[in-house]
């Protein structure tokens, strides 16, 4: 029981929780990073790097000194070129409700800024960054996935990529996006439409499909581990 006798069901504290020991030992990261590729990546652990709650675009545009209208015209250029069908493929994906106007739509400054807070707001519970992959999780305990019609970018998985991919294309990286997702109800979790999704090939050719795991599980792999590092 947490403090006060109250259980804390914030997701936030969880996912802190099951991955504090990643940042604590420099060799797990180096094995999640080998486990969601499937196989070695026969890099050095100094290669490897976790962040939990990134912001990488808010904290990209800080560094670069601020947000400006030129920024959010780039990033919709990059949409136009990386994610041209987004919009048909989620309606034709058949699970989802139906889109408004604004949303995955592309056709004015408006949009364009509408797509530049979505990029700018968006948040990642856990990035692994290697040489060659981003891999991007999400952690789930009691919640869903998050659905929101009045922003440009509506599901959460799919929000959370399509920023990744964007910022990775923008700064010129040579790096796959990943997309991840652990949780407590795994069997529930790959049945949700945006798990689902990341299986369609408009997302899985610049990717793979998604890893779906169980919080405990996937970290205590890590921790009991036999093989070297």
């Amino acid at each position: 029981m947490g403090i006060l006798q109250i259980k804390n069901r914030s997701e936030n504290w969880k996912t802190a929780r099951f991955f504090s020991p990643l940042l604590e030992d420099p060799n797990l990261p180096l094995c999640l990073a080998n486990r969601l590729a499937g196989g070695t990546f026969g890099i050095g652990k100094d290669e490897v790097r976790l962040e939990l709650y990134w912001k990488g675009v808010r904290d990209y545009l800080h560094q670069s000194g601020g947000r400006n209208d030129s920024d959010d015209r780039c990033f919709a250029k990059h949409y136009k070129r990386l994610f041209p069908n987004l919009r048909t493929n989620v309606q034709e994906h058949g699970n989802f409700h139906d889109l408004k106007d604004r949303n995955y739509n592309l056709h004015n400054e408006d949009s364009a800024c509408l797509l530049g807070n979505n990029l700018y707001n968006t948040e990642i519970d856990i990035v692994l960054e290697t040489p060659s992959h981003l891999f991007i999780g999400e952690a789930k305990g009691e919640m869903s996935f998050g659905t929101d019609g009045n922003l440009f970018l509506v599901h959460q998985l799919i929000r959370q990529y399509v920023m990744a991919s964007i910022l990775v294309a923008h700064l010129g990286c040579e790096k796959r996006v990943v997309p991840f997702v652990v949780g407590n109800d795994v069997e529930s979790m790959k049945k949700t439409c945006q798990v689902k999704f990341h299986d369609i090939p408009m997302l899985h050719e610049r990717g793979k499909r998604s890893y779906v795991g169980r919080h405990s599980e996937v970290i205590k792999s890590l921790i009991d581990r036999d093989e070297p590092v």
